[in-house]
């Protein structure tokens, strides 16, 4: 890991609008020096501050979840001229044989996170069982802005149910991101539980996965959510789970048919549990 602070990258990087303040540091990650771990990059960030990882390439096995607990960070893979949808299979945080209980990164405070994959083992009994990462949770339930934009959540026919659990946390962006059962479908390629609010899922690309987003047991009237853009291939759309929710479901395009062939049930019931409809493209 080394840390530069080059005036010409970080004018690079405030063009790209990944920096703000002037006294950001930049750290590079290199997973094939095994001195280093990611867990020690953002360790060496300050909060607040607006500091940047930047991840040179390779992949990075974790023993135990890689804590994304630094309010202000910026973790963004180099991308070696792959499409930027794919590439977080060559930047991805994924567990070891031995990492069976927790996902392989949880995510705690207000953070961005750009063209990184994230694979898990975790074959536990909690509401994220098999999620690859997780935002919020675990009585810390509480990270405000976190925005993923590009990332990949492969299932690599591993244990990971789940591509990406979410509880309680609030403006939280998932952007263009991709969820693929490779090897075996998703449960889900989203699992939202809690009192979420203004959370958006956006212009993604869910294959492979029996349900492209889920909603769990919610205390607080359930998530605020909008669900805008995306594309399924070989998923159903939502499993509200019955669960009553403010939620607004538009302009997404699927391969099945509106109502149960779409959905866990019928539009008009969901619209009852305070699930709202509007413009989605369906098979022709």
């Amino acid at each position: 890991m080394g840390i530069i602070q080059s005036g010409s990258v970080i004018a690079q990087l405030n063009a790209m609008g990944i920096l703000t303040q002037p006294d950001s540091n930049v750290f590079i990650f290199d997973p094939s020096v095994s001195s280093f771990t990611l867990q020690n990059a953002i360790d060496a960030c300050t909060a607040d501050k607006g500091d940047v990882i930047i991840w040179v390439g390779g992949g990075h096995e974790v023993s135990t979840p890689v804590l994304f607990n630094k309010a202000g960070i910026t973790l963004i893979g180099t991308g070696r001229g792959y499409n930027r949808l794919a590439a977080g299979e060559g930047h991805a945080i994924y567990a070891a044989a031995s990492l069976t209980d927790e996902p392989a990164a949880k995510i705690t405070e207000a953070c961005r996170i750009i063209e990184i994959g994230f694979a898990s083992r975790d074959t536990g009994a909690t509401f994220f069982s098999g999620a690859a990462a997780l935002i919020g949770g675990e009585a810390d339930a509480t990270p405000f802005g976190v925005h993923m934009l590009n990332c990949r959540f492969p299932k690599w026919g591993l244990d990971n149910r789940i591509g990406l659990a979410i509880e309680g946390s609030s403006d939280v962006l998932i952007e263009e991101c991709g969820f693929e059962g490779v090897g075996g479908a998703f449960d889900s390629g989203i699992y939202v539980q809690g009192a979420t609010q203004n959370l958006e899922v956006r212009n993604c690309r869910f294959r492979q996965c029996t349900y492209a987003i889920t909603h769990g047991a919610f205390a607080g009237g359930g998530p605020h959510a909008l669900y805008k853009g995306n594309v399924l291939e070989d998923a159903k759309l939502l499993d509200s789970g019955g669960n009553a929710a403010t939620a607004h479901v538009t302009g997404n395009f699927l391969e099945t048919a509106t109502n149960a062939t779409s959905y866990d049930d019928t539009v008009g019931t969901l619209q009852g549990q305070g699930i709202q409809f509007s413009g989605n493209q369906y098979s022709e």
